[in-house]
């Protein structure tokens, strides 16, 4: 038996033991509580985090081997967007917007100190100075693999040939009122294939055609390599394909017979993507655009070398030159020349109608935006730009195929009504008034990546034309790309002909980029137009 004393001890324990416990599940509850307030505290740029969750840092293009990343406006200092593995073609629309239209599911991130509502080009995509990383490999030289050599000829074929006054009757057509030339010189189109690389550093096949001045002597001509603008990213829009399919999306045989006539051995690539069955064209991204001109230049040299029998030989001497998309492509080339291919002998660039902001260009031109938006989500991939964000919700049921399919004949019909008709009203808010960064950030990051203003050449002049009745590209955006490559060294001479339409505008500077083009081949100074771009 337990002795009288024995009892009130066991009591003491018991409350002892009570008591601890009442003290624990007081010190949990706080903890749950406090738990509760913290979460409720969580900053705005931890919530957009986790719905956008952050990228793994890239290796860098050509693009990124002299300048920074870019600073996102919102002050992120965001990795290098790089390509992801093609992505597969939907099979279903992107799900709807629930009830009104209106997005409110937005990003929220504090805002930056520095930001400019009122931002132009400039300040868009505005560089910093990062030297190169050095790479430390156990990997010896000699075990390194072999660069990858590009340029070089997959086949070649003879198309047609045309005499000066089959020429002269096609221009006639093409130019109309606008100043122009007899030709000089009977025409030989070639088909040629070539080798560039992809989006995974890998080599694939570019198509071009080929347009050689026909001469009974030897002859050496300047080259002409020359991108097209915005004809669909579909492969049945391809550019070389619009007389074959009954279309037209610029008259681009037209315009390269024209040159060729002139005396320019001139050389017109598709860009990447239209002739790959399982791939879209990758509209506007800058690092696949420069390769493929650079890569054509290399593989006219190629044919020549391969081809001793015509009497046109390449000189050397390269011009690139582009028209509106291309005029992107162009200064794409120019830039990256001396690092990707050193060995080309550039004399200048030239921009008919140069589209050199893509955020302008969704701001200015509501239609293209599908093109884009489908674009850059499949290149750079799906957490950068979600459609269902972007666009009304009568556009979302059949978004991926219209954007992949519609060429650029049937898109400005098909997404007519302008902004008001297209955009999300939050998405149209933050493009116009200067929130891209904000709400947008990764969106904004590849539209910067691809300002043609971002990376610049100063060792190259360049040619600009517009039109003063560009509604596409227009007039301000044009000049600000000037005044941010003036600022950066490039000496620039522009032409702007009143009340020439966007798609007018290579036909009225045709005069104009032959006797710019042929006064840097003379060596005579060309004029320089920076002074009173940049108010000096």
């Amino acid at each position: 038996m337990n002795s009288l004393y024995e009892l009130p001890e066991r009591r003491r324990r018991s409350s002892a033991r009570l008591m601890v416990l009442m003290v624990s599940t007081v010190l949990l509850w706080v903890a749950a509580i406090a738990l509760i307030l913290m979460a409720c505290a969580i900053p705005a740029s931890w919530v957009s985090a986790v719905r956008e969750p952050q990228r793994e840092p890239t290796p860098a293009s050509i693009f990124d081997t002299t300048f920074a990343p870019e600073t996102d406006m919102t002050g992120q200092n965001l990795p290098p967007l790089t390509a992801v593995p093609v992505l597969p073609f939907p099979t279903t629309a992107p799900a709807a917007l629930p009830g009104n239209t209106q997005s409110t599911d937005v990003d929220v991130i504090p805002p930056a100190t520095n930001l400019n509502p009122d931002a132009t080009i400039e300040e868009e995509a505005a560089p910093t100075a990062n030297p190169v990383a050095e790479v430390h490999s156990n990997e010896s030289v000699a075990d390194a693999p072999p660069p990858i050599q590009t340029g070089l000829l997959v086949d070649t074929q003879p198309i047609d040939s045309y005499n000066q006054d089959t020429i002269n009757e096609l221009s006639r057509n093409f130019y109309k009122d606008a100043p122009s030339y007899p030709a000089r010189y009977g025409v030989d189109r070639v088909q040629v294939r070539f080798q560039t690389l992809n989006r995974y550093h890998t080599l694939t096949t570019i198509r071009a055609e080929l347009f050689i001045p026909r001469v009974d002597t030897p002859t050496e001509f300047p080259l002409f390599v020359y991108g097209s603008g915005t004809t669909g990213i579909g492969n049945s829009c391809a550019p070389l394909d619009e007389l074959t399919r009954g279309r037209n999306w610029g008259s681009y045989r037209t315009h390269m017979l024209s040159y060729a006539a002139q005396g320019y051995i001139a050389i017109l690539p598709l860009w990447q993507g239209y002739d790959e069955l399982t791939e879209t064209h990758p509209y506007f991204v800058a690092e696949l655009e420069g390769p493929v001109m650079l890569d054509a230049t290399r593989a006219v040299y190629h044919f020549f070398a391969a081809n001793p029998a015509p009497q046109a030989r390449p000189a050397a001497a390269v011009f690139f030159g582009g028209y509106s998309q291309g005029g992107h492509g162009a200064f794409a080339a120019d830039a990256i020349a001396a690092a990707y291919a050193p060995e080309l002998p550039i004399k200048g660039v030239i921009g008919h109608a140069t589209a050199p902001s893509v955020e302008a260009l969704l701001r200015e031109a509501p239609s293209l935006a599908p093109y884009i938006v489908y674009a850059y989500r499949n290149y750079y991939g799906p957490d950068v730009i979600d459609p269902v964000r972007v666009f009304q919700e009568r556009w979302l049921p059949t978004f991926y195929n219209d954007a992949s399919t519609k060429c650029v004949d049937e898109i400005y019909d098909y997404y007519n009504g302008g902004q008001a008709n297209i955009y999300q009203p939050s998405f149209s808010n933050s493009l116009y008034g200067g929130q891209l960064g904000f709400n947008f950030p990764y969106f904004k990051q590849a539209l910067d990546q691809n300002n043609a203003a971002r990376v610049v050449n100063p060792h190259t002049p360049a040619l600009l034309l517009h039109g003063s009745a560009d509604p596409i590209v227009t007039t301000q955006t044009n000049e600000q790309f000037m005044r941010a490559i003036c600022k950066r060294g490039k000496s620039v001479t522009y032409y702007l002909y009143n009340n020439v339409h966007h798609f007018q505008t290579r036909q009225y500077s045709f005069v104009d980029t032959l006797q710019w083009m042929q006064a840097i081949l003379a060596g005579t100074p060309v004029r320089s137009d920076c002074a009173v771009v940049l108010g000096q």
